[in-house]
């Protein structure tokens, strides 16, 4: 059991018994006689930890049976212990500034009315207006007075209309401010910042410098047009903000040189002049449709779309009809699909950007024509070309390969050529890529040929014998990339070649090692993809890891 003082102050309608603690009324007020000897100790304790309850239970005196008659149990009604803090004067205790210690137990103030101790342990409570410490938990036998270590009182209740402040690091991360106030009259105050630096709630209104953490604030409100003030206890103003901080990095890790970022790393990634897709994407409600049915997006001009099955599958394009215009697909034969189906589709608006600022305020050329919602709506930038269209930029012979790839003939000549004036090498925007090629005669009297792609390796292998009169048997390799995979996820049909070489362009004379150069310009550009990816844990859901999607868009000049 805990020891209290000699004359402690017992909760109400008890009484201080010496020896027994605090006694209810209609409690026997002498201590039981036993023939007994021995100490009292505690058997069962029943707490309730809530504040201001007691602490009750049994005592049962060492060396006896349990409870045989009332001389060998006693009755327990004692649960706290209360501290004056401020005996000697009348002010309030400022929240927070409190720290005492008891028999080498600390006690902490952290300014919520709760004391703790350095583990968090709470240990009582503390009324600041009325100065007092009670204790729910103390030192087994502690008899030395309590020694204070810190108390800050204040002079009487002043109020403030106004306030300034810095916050503790810097810079604050914008949109990651919020303060709280109580006013005069009891009622609790908050404010959040927006991404601008403006901070605004019910009651009070102001503004932070994020970079340099400085912020004030205005209590009141306006009425009719006139702001009128609002008390406030200023000890009561808290604010809870978010800052960055910043580790150098060796430019040999980087890659670049840091001298050259700003501070706090964030550099534009739209200029004036750019161009951006707005754009918006979103799921139909799935539908059960029947052969020559039709899914509604629900929205017109659509940019892009796809269905989606009851296996959360792709539908193969090939099997329905997209109108873009009106916002609909038609599906010629549903029976191979798993339904119910769901339209996803992307509605977007393409624009260039007039002003671009660091907080993330874009100004377009032209209004949008299309509702986005912002808490969804995507920015994208774009990568502009020019104009783009797949050919074939060079062919020529040689005797041999050495292995060595370089946009001019390397050796000599062979003998043979290919007859490309009247029957060119062709490609098409869909399946050319940019691209060098190796087509080699392997056997020259079986007509065997390959096709080498620098990118790809062996992409084709067989014959390739001089045209005679029959149907042509042309080299057309097919680019997988343009290839459909259908619903049963390994059959893939369709498709475009890289590039066509005509059968009728040989002809003849071939000798084995004896190989053609071929060079190709796809219509899509190439770039390379720089991907940054902060330390982080593995998401539990693969759904939600990194990734991102790319669009290729374009323009076809019509007649």
């Amino acid at each position: 059991m805990a020891s209290v003082p000699s004359n402690p102050t017992c909760p109400p309608g008890t009484t201080w018994m010496p020896g027994l603690g605090c006694w209810a009324a209609g409690q026997s007020a002498s201590p039981p006689t036993t023939s007994a000897t021995g100490a009292w100790e505690t058997q069962t304790v029943a707490y309730a930890p809530a504040i201001g309850h007691d602490i009750t239970g049994t005592a049962t005196l060492a060396g006896a049976s349990a409870c045989p008659t009332t001389s060998t149990c006693l009755d327990l009604n004692d649960g706290h212990l209360v501290l004056d803090l401020t005996a000697t004067i009348t002010s309030a205790v400022m929240p927070g500034s409190v720290r005492f210690v008891v028999d080498a137990l600390d006690y902490l103030d952290l300014g919520t009315g709760i004391l703790y101790d350095a583990d968090n342990l709470q240990l009582g409570t503390i009324d600041y207006d009325l100065g007092e410490a009670t204790l729910t938990y103390w030192p087994n036998g502690a008899s030395a007075p309590a020694t204070v270590d810190s108390c800050l009182t204040r002079y009487g209740q002043w109020g403030a209309i106004a306030a300034n402040f810095r916050t503790a690091l810097i810079p604050v991360k914008p949109e990651a401010l919020s303060v709280v106030v109580t006013a005069e009259d009891g009622e609790q105050i908050t404010g959040v910042a927006d991404a601008d630096g403006y901070i605004n709630g019910a009651g009070l209104t102001g503004f932070i410098d994020y970079e340099v953490g400085v912020a004030g604030l205005f209590f009141g409100a306006e009425v009719e047009g006139q702001w009128v003030p609002r008390a406030v206890d200023p000890s009561t103003l808290r604010y809870n903000a978010v800052a960055y901080s910043y580790l150098p990095l060796d430019a040999d890790i980087l890659g670049i040189d840091a001298v050259r970022l700003p501070s706090d790393g964030r550099v534009p990634i739209y200029r004036e002049g750019d161009i951006v897709l707005v754009m918006h994407t979103q799921d139909a409600a799935p539908a059960t449709i029947s052969d020559g049915g039709t899914l509604s997006a629900g929205r017109t001009r659509l940019a892009w779309g796809q269905v989606i099955d009851a296996n959360s599958e792709t539908v193969s394009g090939d099997l329905y009809e997209l109108d873009r215009p009106a916002g609909t697909v038609t599906v010629p034969d549903v029976s191979a699909l798993a339904q119910p189906l769901t339209l996803r589709h992307t509605v977007a608006d393409l624009r260039m950007v007039t002003d671009a600022q660091i907080t993330g305020w874009l100004t377009l050329s032209r209004a949008l024509t299309h509702d986005y919602p912002a808490d969804e709506a995507l920015v994208a930038g774009c990568l502009l070309f020019g104009d783009r269209r797949a050919r074939v930029s060079a062919v020529w012979d040689q005797a041999s390969w050495d292995s060595v790839w370089q946009d001019s003939i390397r050796g000599s000549a062979a003998t043979a050529t290919l007859n490309t004036i009247d029957f060119p090498v062709t490609v098409t925007n869909e399946g050319a890529d940019t691209d060098r090629w190796l087509f080699r005669c392997t056997n020259a009297s079986t007509h065997a040929w390959e096709l080498i792609s620098e990118k790809r390796g062996l992409v084709w292998s067989g014959t390739y014998a001089p045209y005679v009169s029959s149907t042509p048997v042309d080299v057309a390799p097919i680019n997988p990339r343009t290839r459909t995979l259908l619903e049963d996820g390994v059959t893939y049909v369709g498709g475009t070649p890289y590039l066509t070489i005509p059968q009728r362009a040989n002809g003849g004379g071939w000798s084995t090692g004896n190989c053609v150069r071929i060079n190709t310009v796809g219509a899509i550009a190439d770039f390379w993809i720089a991907r940054s990816i902060q330390q982080s844990d593995e998401p539990a859901d693969p759904a939600a890891a990194d990734g991102c999607e790319i669009y290729a868009l374009g323009n076809i000049d019509r007649p």
